[in-house]
């Protein structure tokens, strides 16, 4: 008689494995301790003494005078693990493997996300946090893809139930809309899969630069000077996660 599973490789089986998502789980953990191992050893690189940058292993790679970032061997390890799925597409476990690989390189890719999009070094700077935001972004998104349930199927429903169903499914997605309207994005993804979520978002003030509020709140300074309050205290509250992962922020180092 074999011996009962443990309840995590039991949820593991049955959850992961057999609904087909491994390869997306293992990514999605990837992409996860890939970031908190970089954000660490960055972290370290940036309070460590100037001049032990040749004894120690961990330090920033310059080939040619050219500072070579982290990004650079993440775009590597997407495009080949990306090519090897797409080529081969191979069963279990060098799916894991290259959803791994895919993970790490999307990591070490977000991890640098605001380089790319304000085209500067602003890893250390106020504007390095879109580095974060992205990732934590991609967290969420992948958690959902991941951990939620299978695509409705309206089959199962009979015609009544079908239609009362099919307008819940129309008013919470235009409540995840009005929350990207408010730029809650966050909140609008969570809510295309938690119905509760999305009128909460969508009723909630709009932050002060979102396109709600520059359509909405343009002749209503009351409606501004509120979402204003409300964004800084909201903010204050995010960057002490931001903070804590991105580091204080402080002069770009030339």
């Amino acid at each position: 008689m074999s011996s009962p599973q443990h309840p995590i490789t039991h949820w593991y089986d049955t959850t992961i494995v057999q609904d087909g998502r491994s390869g997306a789980f293992w990514l999605l953990l990837s992409l996860l301790t890939t970031f908190l191992i970089v954000r660490g050893i960055t972290r370290r690189i940036r309070a460590r003494d100037p001049g032990s940058e040749g004894r120690t292993v961990v330090r920033d790679i310059t080939i040619g005078g050219v500072h070579i970032h982290h990004q650079v061997y993440g775009i590597a390890l997407v495009l080949i693990s990306a090519f090897l799925e797409f080529r081969f597409q191979p069963g279990s476990p060098w799916l894991e493997l290259l959803g791994i690989a895919f993970g790490a390189g999307a990591a070490l890719m977000l991890d640098e996300f605001a380089l790319s999009l304000y085209m500067r070094d602003v890893y250390w700077t106020d504007e390095g946090r879109a580095s974060v935001n992205a990732v934590l972004l991609a967290l969420v998104v992948g958690s959902l893809l991941v951990l939620a349930t299978s695509p409705l199927q309206l089959s199962d429903y009979n015609d009544g139930s079908r239609l009362v169903f099919s307008i819940a499914i129309i008013g919470h997605t235009i409540t995840s809309c009005i929350a990207f309207l408010k730029s809650k994005w966050t909140l609008g993804v969570l809510g295309l899969v938690f119905p509760v979520i999305g009128p909460v978002a969508a009723i909630r003030l709009a932050k002060p630069e979102s396109v709600w509020a520059r359509r909405f709140y343009a002749t209503r300074p009351d409606k501004m000077a509120a979402a204003m309050r409300r964004h800084a205290t909201d903010d204050a509250r995010l960057n002490r996660i931001r903070n804590f992962l991105a580091g204080a922020p402080t002069t770009p180092p030339q």
